[in-house]
């Protein structure tokens, strides 16, 4: 090989180099095309959102739609009574909430006695049912297939000093506001197909009121139990 074909090869190869750097540094040195990779993240998320649910604008999977059932709005009501009112538990003088079965060939009257007798009797080393009986009487009872207003009953009853009893019971209370709506949707409407408030108390200092609601559907009954000085 003579000079002149030497200094013809050496000038291909550097001519090569030259375009080999020239088009490494025009493509950024190999990285990828940023419009290219934002595209392909964006199909990626998206493919990703599809699975799980959830979606790009707050990242959060959407809630489940709850199952309204029927029996729903009576439970909410009737514990958030109780949450207001008290457990159902032998109290003495307090008040207390309680919703129990009804068997059979049992009366309203003989359930709403026995149960009275059960809640005022918080010691039972000094109880003495025949004094607590002689306070308890009716004192309203809901006609039959009616659907009430057990607030404006209450304060409808007079006599004996039970007026400052449905005063203690509804209106001395921080509460009374949320109260009377609770009340309401416990023992008003269809839901209940018979409603008595019995007097109740020790015939001296402590007084007080019963409220009992036998349900349409199912044996079941509903007390509220208020006894207080």
């Amino acid at each position: 090989m003579n000079h002149r074909t030497l200094v013809v090869a050496a000038g291909l190869l550097l001519l090569l180099a030259l375009l080999w750097v020239t088009g490494v540094l025009g493509r950024g040195g190999n990285r990828p095309d940023p419009a290219g990779a934002r595209q392909a993240v964006d199909v990626s998320e998206a493919r990703s959102g599809e699975a799980t649910g959830r979606r790009e604008d707050d990242g959060v999977d959407p809630p489940m739609p709850a199952k309204a059932t029927a029996a729903a709005p009576n439970a909410d009501a009737w514990a958030r009574l109780q949450l207001l009112w008290g457990p159902c538990e032998p109290v003495g003088m307090g008040d207390a909430l309680c919703r129990e079965r009804l068997d059979a060939g049992v009366s309203l009257d003989e359930w709403a006695r026995a149960k009275y007798l059960v809640l005022a009797n918080k010691n039972l080393e000094v109880f003495e049912p025949e004094k607590w009986l002689a306070q308890f009487r009716e004192v309203h009872r809901r006609p039959a297939g009616s659907e009430g207003a057990i607030v404006q009953d209450l304060l409808g009853l007079q006599g004996n000093n039970f007026e400052l009893v449905v005063e203690n019971v509804l209106t001395n209370r921080e509460d009374a506001a949320e109260l009377k709506p609770a009340l309401s949707a416990v023992f008003d409407g269809p839901r209940m197909a018979e409603v008595v408030v019995y007097s109740i108390g020790d015939g001296e200092a402590l007084n007080g009121l019963l409220i009992v609601g036998r349900h349409r559907t199912g044996d079941e009954v509903t007390c509220a139990y208020h006894l207080w000085d």
